[in-house]
């Protein structure tokens, strides 16, 4: 299978490195990712500029690092790099920190596999708790790799990617959960920094975020798989106002 690996945290992130390095020798893989960190990009890309990308010669697959944002690398990597030869799946992450629930809607992890879909690319994104360390990731590497059959033969539509967070702060892995998104909540706000003020906070425990979403399970222990699609139509108003007018 040949596999287009992206992220949000740059091309040196110990994340994407351990999925190139549980990938590489069962599928053919291309990294194309950012230079630099990117992290809650969304779905932005670069626009009025250009992008520059090159190759990295340090590592033992073939890595490409782009000026651009995190869905700039998936669009750069299919309609040039590849020349239009579209790869069989896209992988984002291993992303440091979690993307569950609401923080998906700032995540540049989760946005990359968005574009992968909107490409008509089968994608995944794939987050772990904040601080992973290195065997952590290889783990979670490892989860994906071991379930990708069964992931792909879930038959997702092409509007819809798989967002998953690996539990990477606890112990044990107690299982998997198909939970939904709902708010991701946390302690805290502002801080003062220097001369301005940066957004903080923990998250709360798992009984008080959203019961039975993806946060909350997430919080007791367990990986979590969510479809997610970026479909922001309100098809009841939209009904409603079709009888209005």
């Amino acid at each position: 299978m040949k596999i287009l690996i992206t992220n949000d945290d740059g091309i040196d992130a110990p994340g994407i490195k351990a999925l190139a390095k549980a990938f590489k020798n069962k599928h053919n893989i291309i990294v194309v990712a950012p230079d630099t960190e990117r992290s809650a990009a969304s779905h932005g890309v670069v626009s009025m500029r250009g992008i520059s990308y090159k190759l990295e010669k340090q590592y033992d697959y073939l890595a490409y690092s782009a000026t651009g944002l995190p869905a700039d690398c998936v669009k750069l990597a299919v309609l040039h790099i590849l020349d239009n030869k579209k790869p069989d799946l896209i992988l984002s992450g291993i992303n440091m920190g979690t993307n569950l629930s609401t923080d998906v809607i700032y995540s540049g992890t989760v946005s990359a596999a968005f574009e992968g879909i909107y490409m008509g690319i089968p994608s995944i994104a794939i987050s772990a708790s904040y601080k992973t360390t290195e065997n952590k990731f290889d783990e979670a590497a490892q989860f994906v790799l071991q379930n990708l059959e069964k992931m792909l033969k879930l038959n997702l539509p092409i509007t819809s990617a798989l967002n998953i967070n690996y539990p990477t702060h606890t112990e044990k892995v107690l299982g998997v959960k198909i939970a939904p998104l709902g708010r991701h909540l946390y302690d805290g706000g502002f801080t003062k920094h220097n001369d301005g003020y940066i957004l903080g906070g923990n998250p709360l425990p798992p009984e008080k975020q959203d019961k039975d979403t993806d946060a909350y399970w997430f919080y007791k222990g367990y990986v979590s798989l969510t479809p997610v699609q970026n479909d922001r139509n309100d098809y009841a108003t939209l009904k409603r106002l079709g009888e209005e007018f």
